[in-house]
């Protein structure tokens, strides 16, 4: 089983990355909308693409998020 790192926000994140959301701290709005779209606390995230943004695969779905909205995202990235 993969032991956990130290936390870090999503933007540090490498594709391939795979995480598990601590804290969303963005504005209440926004963090509704990621929340609706299953992006929530304790939520299991893997990195897809950082070329330009974030791609991020959430429960099946994937999601395209911007710099500022990854930045305001923490993760535990799970290490191998």
């Amino acid at each position: 089983m993969p032991s956990p790192c130290a936390s870090c926000p999503l933007a540090h994140c490498a594709a391939g990355v795979e995480a598990t959301v601590i804290c969303i701290s963005c504005p209440a709005h926004d963090a509704a909308r990621l929340r609706s779209l299953g992006l929530y606390e304790g939520a299991r995230v893997g990195v897809v693409d950082t070329r330009s943004g974030v791609l991020v695969d959430v429960r099946g779905a994937r999601l395209a998020l911007g710099a500022k909205v990854v930045a305001a995202i923490t993760v535990l990235p799970l290490c191998r």
